[in-house]
């Protein structure tokens, strides 16, 4: 089943790269680490990024001995395809590992969901829902711009505005990485407006006093 001839396209290798079926790629071999996660000394994480994609850099760095290349080598499934990498080769893997990894019960904070804001890591709120959106910004039809307006934070109301079909909500359960936990805290908008308030009511509070002592001064 395994060997050296065997050529391993990009599109087989993608669909190794989580925990249930790892393959990892060094010096152009693919090699199935599945079985050898708990026993790796250093750790499974680091095996786990590599899943999927090409770890040669790293292996050379840690200076491995030839034991651990004997390990390596009995793992051995095949040769990667020549073809050069696909461009998008690395937002597919990502988007395997994450569908792979999501816990759509998980508990995120505001806190954490404002710190995902950005183009290449942007999270939102639908109804409480969590929302990773980071790789369908060019696949949303009303374009990326209004995705990323609403990145680490509430979209429900712009959302509904939007009329959404029911094809939008099915991409959403798609989407889903978790639930919000906690109250949302005041935006930095509601301070400014309480402080304008507060500033408009002191102007009157001044205005009155000076009208009043006038009167005063004239009664007298």
């Amino acid at each position: 089943m395994y060997g050296e001839k065997r050529i391993i396209e990009w599109n087989e290798l993608a669909d190794h790269c989580n925990r249930t079926s790892l393959w990892v790629v060094i010096e152009g071999q693919v090699f199935d680490v599945t079985t050898y996660l708990a026993e790796h000394p250093g750790g499974d994480d680091i095996l786990l990024k590599y899943g999927g994609l090409d770890g040669t850099e790293k292996f050379k760095e840690m200076n491995h001995s030839n034991y651990a290349r004997s390990l390596r080598n009995a793992r051995l499934v095949g040769t990667l395809t020549s073809d050069s990498q696909p461009s998008d080769y690395i937002k597919i893997v990502k988007s395997k590992k994450q569908k792979n990894n999501i816990n759509p019960n998980r508990q995120i904070t505001w806190e954490e969901l404002a710190q995902h804001n950005t183009k290449d890591n942007l999270w939102m709120v639908i109804e409480g829902k969590v929302y990773d959106v980071t790789d369908f910004q060019d696949d949303h039809p009303g374009g990326p711009a209004i995705l990323l307006g609403k990145g680490g934070d509430d979209a429900t109301a712009a959302f509904h505005d939007a009329n959404h079909s029911q094809s939008a909500f099915k991409q959403l359960e798609k989407l889903q990485i978790g639930v919000i936990q906690g109250v949302r805290p005041k935006s930095s908008g509601s301070g400014s407006s309480t402080s304008t308030i507060f500033f408009i009511l002191l102007i009157l509070a001044i205005v009155a006093g000076v009208f009043l002592i006038k009167n005063q001064n004239q009664t007298k």
